[in-house]
C-alpha cells in the first residue's frame, strides 16, 4: 500500500471560487482485498454524511449491471474484486453524478473508493459543489458557469489495479465548505474493449463537527489449510466471506478434493507433454455474484484458485456442491500451472473431458450423463453430453482417450485427431454413438 499525495488548485473563474479553500486530494492503493485500509485514507464510514443522502444520476447511463445508487452510501464493500451488483459504474463514455445532502454541510473532507481487478478500478473525476436550491448542470454545461464551485480533480494511478481510495479535505485548516449538492463528473479510464467505467464502491461525506463516525471493519481473513495424504499437494480454503459452510468443507468437500486432486493429476499429467498440476491451490467461498453480469454461476477456475457461490454450495450440499467442486479441480490439474489451452482448442472439447471425470470417475451412481433423446444431441454440445460420447468412444475404441485429450488441450485439438484415435472420422463416430443410445433406450 502506497501513499500518494496530490495538491490541487481550484479554477479561479467564478467569483465564488476566492472562498473555496485550496483542496488537498490524498489517494490510497492497495493491490490485494486491505478492505480499502491504506496507509492515511481511513476505510469507508457507516454514519457519515452521505448515509440517507440522495444520490442522482444527471447525465450519462447507469449500467445495468451495476448495483445501484444505493450501493455508494450503505456503509457495505463488496464481497471480492470484480462483484458488480456492489458497485455503482456508468455505461458509454462516463457521466455525472449528483449527491443532495438534504441541507448546506458544513464538509470538512469527502471520500470515494473504488475496487476491480482490472481497468475500472482507478478514480478519474471532477468534484463540484454548490449550496442552497442550487440546480444540476445540464449534460455538456459547465458546472462553474451556473453557480457550482470546481474543488478538485481526482486522477489516481490508472496502472494500479485494486483497492482505490480517495480523500479531498482542505489544504489549510478548517473545511472544504457549507455545501448541500455536490456533483461528480466522472471520465471512463482507458480500455480498449470499452469497460474502463470505475466501479465506485462507496463515497463518504464528513460533517466538520459531527458525530464520531464508525468504520468499516474487514473481517479477518480465515485460512485453512489441508494437506494431501503424504503431503504432496496443499489446499487453501478461504471461509471468510462464509464461515458457516467450514464445518461441511471439513467434513465432507475437502476429503473428496484430497483424495481425488491427486488422482486426476495422476491421470491425465503426461510428463513432458502437459503441465503439472500445481502443488497449492487455493478454494474462496464467495457470497453474491461470482461473475460480472451473471447470476446463478455455481463456480469457476482460474489460475490456481477455484471461486464458488456460497449460495450454491449451501443449497447443494446433499445435491451437486461435491461435484462441481470436483469440475473445478479438474481445471486446477489441466491450467493452474498457468499453462492455457492451445490455440484452437474448442471449449466444448475440455468441458467434456472435465465432465467425463466427474460423472463417470468421481459420482457415476448419479447418471449425471444420460441422454433421453439422441437424435437431439450432438457430440460437441458440451459438458455431459460431450462427456456421455467421450465415455462412449472410451468404451468402444480406446481407452486412453482422456489422456489423448489431455495432450491435445495443449498440443493442439483438430477433428482429424479422432480418426488417429480410434481409425474413424468423427462424424462417422456420432453416428454410432447415436444408435447405440437408441440400442439403450430401446432395452428399456
Amino acid at each position: 500500500m502506497k501513499f500518494r499525495p496530490l495538491i490541487l488548485l481550484p479554477l479561479a473563474a467564478a467569483p465564488l471560487l476566492a472562498d473555496v479553500p485550496e483542496a488537498k486530494v490524498e489517494t490510497g492503493h492497495s493491490a490485494s482485498d486491505a478492505g480499502f485500509k491504506f496507509d492515511s485514507i481511513l476505510p469507508p464510514a457507516t454514519n457519515d454524511a452521505a448515509t440517507g443522502a440522495k444520490f442522482t444520476v444527471v447525465s450519462g447511463t447507469m449500467d445495468p449491471n451495476s448495483g445501484g445508487l444505493a450501493v455508494l452510501n450503505d456503509g457495505k464493500i463488496p464481497s471480492g474484486d470484480d462483484e458488480p451488483r456492489a458497485n455503482f459504474f456508468f455505461a458509454g463514455q462516463g457521466g455525472r453524478l449528483a449527491l443532495d445532502l438534504g441541507k448546506d454541510v458544513d464538509i470538512a473532507s469527502l471520500a470515494t473508493y473504488s475496487w476491480h481487478s482490472g481497468e475500472r478500478s482507478a478514480q478519474n473525476y471532477k468534484l463540484y459543489a454548490a449550496a442552497g436550491d442550487a440546480k444540476a448542470p445540464a449534460a455538456g454545461e459547465d458546472p462553474a458557469t451556473v453557480g457550482w464551485v470546481e474543488v478538485a480533480t481526482v486522477q489516481t494511478p490508472a496502472d494500479r489495479t485494486g483497492q482505490h481510495g480517495v480523500t479531498i479535505s482542505s489544504k489549510k485548516e478548517g473545511a472544504l465548505g457549507k455545501y448541500r449538492h455536490l456533483l461528480f463528473d466522472i471520465k471512463p479510464n482507458q480500455d480498449p474493449r470499452g469497460f474502463g467505467n470505475t466501479f465506485f464502491s462507496e463515497i463518504d461525506v464528513v460533517e466538520a463537527g459531527g458525530p464520531e463516525l464508525t468504520r468499516y471493519k474487514a473481517p479477518e481473513k480465515q485460512l485453512t489449510t489441508f494437506e494431501t495424504e503424504g503431503g504432496e499437494f496443499k489446499i487453501i480454503l478461504d471461509s471468510t466471506a462464509s464461515p458457516d459452510l467450514l464445518p461441511w468443507f471439513k467434513e465432507k468437500a475437502i476429503p473428496a478434493l484430497q483424495e481425488w486432486y491427486p488422482k486426476v493429476a495422476h491421470l491425465i499429467v503426461i510428463p513432458g507433454k502437459t503441465p503439472e498440476a500445481p502443488k497449492t491451490f487455493r478454494i474462496e467461498l464467495r457470497e453474491g455474484q461470482i461473475i460480472p453480469g451473471r447470476d446463478g454461476i455455481p463456480g469457476y477456475a482460474s489460475g490456481e484458485q477455484i471461486v464458488v457461490s456460497s449460495k450454491f454450495m449451501r443449497d447443494q450440499k446433499d445435491g451437486e456442491a461435491l461435484g462441481c467442486l470436483i469440475h473445478e479441480m479438474v481445471h486446477i490439474v489441466q491450467f493452474g500451472s498457468g499453462k492455457r489451452a492451445a490455440r484452437g482448442v474448442p471449449v466444448w472439447f475440455f468441458e467434456g473431458a472435465t465432465d467425463y471425470i466427474r460423472w463417470y470417475l468421481f459420482e457415476p451412481e448419479r447418471n449425471g450423463t444420460v441422454i433421453r433423446n439422441p437424435d437431439a444431441v450432438k457430440y460437441d454440445d458440451s459438458y455431459r453430453t460431450t462427456a456421455n460420447f467421450m465415455e462412449w468412444v472410451m468404451r468402444t475404441y480406446t481407452k486412453d482417450l482422456i489422456q489423448k485429450a489431455h495432450i491435445a488441450i495443449h498440443e493442439g485439438y483438430s477433428k482429424d485427431l479422432w480418426q488417429t484415435w480410434t481409425g474413424k472420422p468423427v462424424e462417422e463416430l456420432e453416428k454410432e454413438w447415436k444408435e447405440d443410445l437408441r440400442k439403450r433406450l430401446e432395452k428399456k
